[in-house]
């Protein structure tokens, strides 16, 4: 059987779930390759970096190592699965990753939106596979829907709710009458919400993800000092009700939309009406919502956060390159 061998950069929420999921699925996942290509193949893990190799991963320890150029200079690891987050040192290792003509996959909406499109540009190049499905809108396969069923027409606008917990904030202030503060704390309880809850509050998350999506639209991927960004930390329950009493509701929407040769690109709280499908997408739910020419309006919804949704959408994209190797 031939063995297609991996490395996963980091072991935190994301990279544990992968690597469960490739643990648990390797049966599956092998039948699955075989029916697609008619050749025995498997997915395996051979090298995990971490900081630390003596700590308890939950992992085998022969695995671990915290020196990159073990990986690099590995000619059998045909794939890297960048987990690690955070631009740096994260954009330098998927760049040396392509330079090494390994394969590239990642959930890292950060790095990708701050290189600009040059990490993708750069595997482009070399030939090397660049996805990164999993960093816009967890389980939502909204970047292949983007790439393959709708190359047929043109975006006109794309909106969406790809933060899991500011929208589960929302939820909570709308139906419960919480107020910002207490669903906060409670977003943190569930794990929804990090400790410093900042970037997906004041919106840098989602402004990364709705840069990658209106790259993947409208060719062009915008800087961050050219969207609009305002977060949900002004929004009180007052403002949800008043919404309400226009028949409309409160929702943290990311779009971008075509003005001639640019693209209008915001990430803020929106007064939308009840009517509109975005509305009932309620909880740490993600939702995207195209509008094109000949497709007309199409709305993706599914889980947007946590470790094993992610790590669905990471595992898919390691599937697809290996069909090809």
């Amino acid at each position: 059987m031939k063995k297609v061998k991996i490395a996963l950069l980091g072991l935190g929420t994301v990279g544990s779930g992968v690597k469960s999921i490739l643990e648990e699925k390797k049966e599956q996942l092998s039948q699955k390759l075989y029916e697609k290509t008619g050749e025995e193949k498997c997915i395996e893990i051979s090298r995990i970096l971490v900081r630390n190799t003596e700590k308890d991963y939950g992992a085998d320890k022969s695995l671990l190592t915290s020196d990159y150029e073990d990986i690099i200079n590995d000619p059998e690891i045909k794939i890297v699965v960048e987990l690690i987050g955070g631009q740096e040192p994260a954009t330098k290792y998927m760049k040396q990753a392509i330079d090494a003509g390994k394969h590239v996959v990642t959930a890292n909406k950060m790095a990708i939106a701050m290189s600009g499109g040059s990490i993708e540009d750069q595997a482009k190049k070399s030939g090397a596979a660049f996805m990164y499905e999993a960093s816009v809108a967890g389980t939502i396969p909204v970047i292949r829907v983007i790439q393959d069923s709708l190359v047929a027409n043109d975006i006109r606008k794309i909106s969406g709710i790809i933060n899991g917990t500011t929208n589960y904030i929302l939820s909570k202030m709308a139906n419960e009458g919480q107020s910002f503060e207490d669903a906060l704390k409670k977003a943190q309880e569930l794990g929804f919400a990090e400790a410093d809850p900042t970037s997906d509050v004041e919106g840098f998350d989602a402004m990364y993800k709705i840069a990658i999506l209106s790259k993947l639209a409208f060719g062009i991927m915008p800087e961050p000092d050219q969207i609009s960004r305002t977060g949900i930390t002004g929004v009180s329950v007052a403002d949800i009700e008043k919404a309400k009493a226009n028949g409309s509701t409160v929702k943290f929407i990311a779009q971008a939309h075509r003005e001639g040769d640019s693209v209008n690109v915001s990430v803020s709280p929106v007064e939308i009406s009840t009517k509109h499908p975005l509305a009932n997408v309620d909880g740490a739910m993600n939702a995207v919502y195209i509008d094109c020419d000949n497709a007309g309006e199409i709305m993706l919804q599914g889980a947007g956060a946590g470790s094993r949704p992610t790590a669905s959408a990471v595992v898919s994209d390691i599937f697809a390159i290996a069909e090809k190797l």
